[in-house]
């Protein structure tokens, strides 16, 4: 299986002051094309910062880090946008969508900042899956929390990336439409799609095949959080 990530002792420090806080102490995580990777932990331990790393939206730390076998800390800033905008797509928690731009706009904002070109077939085929059709047109601020989260999930997918990153995609809706998305995440990895996502929700874990905790700014293996609890 190709390995499209790999994170060798990460470390992330900030400065407070006159104390250093150190976020992330030294993570290595290895990530395969078609793997479903679920990082749960508590708030404040180092998730968020972890997967704006893996994201290319944090450049300052130590350790070396791989995407699809290039080491990014040996590319320009200007490279890792690149990079970013073709191999990865986002999900977040508050949907970062524009509320005065109409759900088409919202979807082809990426483009504004890429030189790759819109394929407004397949966009109108993931609308369509998605069943957002009698939305296109609507403005983001009147479209529900669990449409907000589908338009996102359509922006995320609509440069055909590699990697899906997301952080609590789940997190600000109600029951019915966190098993929409949920149903709608499981869907789009059986196609094949390789997904990090950070949830502190252990129903949205169980749809990963590699489950991790994130602790005091270490990650641990499921396996291995099993182990020193028995």
């Amino acid at each position: 299986m190709k390995r499209v990530i790999k994170l060798n002792h990460i470390t992330k420090n900030y400065i407070v002051g006159k104390k250093t806080l150190n976020i992330l102490k030294g993570i290595s995580l290895d990530v395969y094309k078609g793997d479903f990777v679920s990082i749960v932990g508590k708030s404040g331990s180092g998730k968020s910062t972890l997967l704006n790393i893996i994201g290319l939206l944090d450049a300052d730390y130590s350790g070396e880090y791989l995407l699809e076998e290039k080491a990014i800390d040996k590319t320009s800033d200007l490279q890792q946008s690149k990079l970013r905008n073709q191999k990865i797509g986002f999900i977040f928690q508050n949907f970062n969508l524009i509320d005065e731009y109409t759900m088409l706009e919202n979807i082809y904002l990426p483009f504004l900042y890429s030189d790759q070109k819109i394929n407004k077939e397949y966009i109108q085929y993931l609308i369509k899956k998605l069943n957002l059709e009698q939305q296109i047109n609507e403005y983001a601020c009147n479209l529900s929390g669990g449409q907000k989260q589908r338009v996102a999930i359509i922006r995320a997918l609509a440069n055909k990336p590699n990697i899906i990153i997301a952080d609590e995609p789940t997190g600000s809706l109600d029951e019915k439409n966190r098993n929409l998305i949920l149903n709608i995440l499981r869907d789009i990895h059986q196609e094949g799609m390789t997904i990090i996502l950070v949830t502190h929700d252990p129903t949205v874990a169980q749809l990963s095949n590699k489950k991790y905790v994130m602790k005091d700014g270490l990650l641990y293996s499921e396996q291995e959080v099993c182990d020193e609890n028995n």
